[in-house]
């Protein structure tokens, strides 16, 4: 399967930031947005900031998509479900091909298949996950690895070819099997006894720090490695790891079972910047790219993770700049983490899904 894994986080060694893994975020990105000569539309910033009516703001943006329709035993089962959905949300440039085999899209994918391995009873332990198999993968998140077509020559015959989505597959198979590895390396039992142990607070007199979290879990597994080098500089975006922070504390922070996760910094994340954000800003005027980057989000496929960084690096600074130029306008509500749901909730209507968006397959950070 190696021919499946080709991201910078594995084939090529990036340093850990040396101080606060958010912070890096923020400032790597911008450098990078800048050195890669995308600007940022002031006036489109404004537009785009006169015409979010608040109900609609607050509608979008306190959504919940993780809200499912299963029952818990008890917190660990929870905490495994929205873990492993997090740590398995990627595929979205398997998007179209998804779309035609599966009959849903990338995250809907990956949540029908987490949540059919929590109905069916199947264990979630470490070692469940270390064990699990490629063709279980297949049965669980319904992607075919092979498709019947017809002989090239021979009209009556039906040939078998591997599917288009069965690369996903393999990514998900992989991602899954070494992070239990991992957390059996580590010892722990599950993702979800990880999770808690990562985001208990130094001490008792203190809240714990989602940028600790996020650190946590991008030092121990590769699928939150989220970094590589763009023209020779190291460029940090952790979407999945702040990503599953934000969900966290949306779940959790006034839970009576636990406090671990009300992150007394969560208003410090950056936005998770992926395939469908970068579209929604391009589509408003507020990021303007170089011809060769306007060409991906045409409907061009990224062959490198280089410019694919290059436009989630562009969304995460431009974010920062909506968010400030929304509060220096009064609009207090606007916060980075309700803005990042919002702006991909917009992606999600049917007046936007027509739009293309980036397409880089072989990676599993987005």
């Amino acid at each position: 399967m190696s021919n499946i894994i080709n991201t910078s986080a594995i084939n090529e060694p990036i340093p850990f930031p040396q101080d606060n893994f958010v912070q890096a975020v923020r400032t790597s990105c911008r450098n990078c947005r800048e050195r890669s000569h995308i600007q940022i539309n002031e006036d489109a910033i404004t537009d785009f900031i006169q015409n979010i009516d608040p109900s609609h703001f607050q509608e979008l943006s306190k959504s919940d998509g993780l809200q499912m329709p299963l029952k818990f035993d008890n917190l660990e089962q929870e905490l495994n479900i929205i873990g492993l959905i997090s740590l398995l949300n990627f595929g979205s440039g398997f998007r179209k091909e998804l779309h035609e085999e599966c009959g849903r899209g990338a995250f809907n994918t990956i949540r029908y298949g987490v949540m059919s391995i929590h109905i069916t009873s199947s264990p979630l332990s470490a070692r469940a996950l270390r064990s699990l198999t490629l063709s279980e993968v297949s049965s669980f998140f319904q992607i075919p690895l092979n498709v019947e077509v017809s002989h090239p020559t021979i009209e009556a015959i039906k040939i078998s070819e591997h599917s288009k989505s069965r690369r996903l597959a393999e990514l998900i198979t992989w991602t899954l099997n070494d992070t239990g590895r991992r957390l059996e390396e580590f010892g722990f039992k599950s993702f979800a006894e990880f999770i808690l142990e990562a985001a208990k607070p130094v001490s008792p007199d203190e809240k714990s720090k989602a940028s600790k979290f996020v650190e946590k879990l991008v030092r121990a597994f590769p699928a939150f490695q989220d970094m590589t080098k763009v023209d020779g500089e190291q460029v940090y975006i952790f979407k999945k790891a702040q990503l599953l922070a934000a969900n966290l504390y949306r779940h959790f922070h006034s839970n009576t079972q636990t406090n671990n996760f009300d992150f007394s910094d969560i208003s410090d994340l950056t936005v998770c910047a992926d395939n469908v954000m970068s579209t929604i800003l391009y589509h408003f005027k507020i990021i303007n790219v170089t011809p060769l980057l306007k060409q991906y989000l045409n409907g061009e496929e990224i062959t490198n993770i280089q410019d694919a960084t290059r436009l989630r690096a562009a969304v995460v600074d431009a974010c920062e700049i909506i968010v400030s130029r929304a509060n220096e306008s009064g609009r207090n509500e606007i916060s980075l983490m309700d803005l990042n749901e919002y702006i991909w909730r917009i992606g999600k209507d049917e007046n936007f899904r027509i739009l293309e968006r980036p397409i880089f397959r072989d990676t599993m950070f987005f």
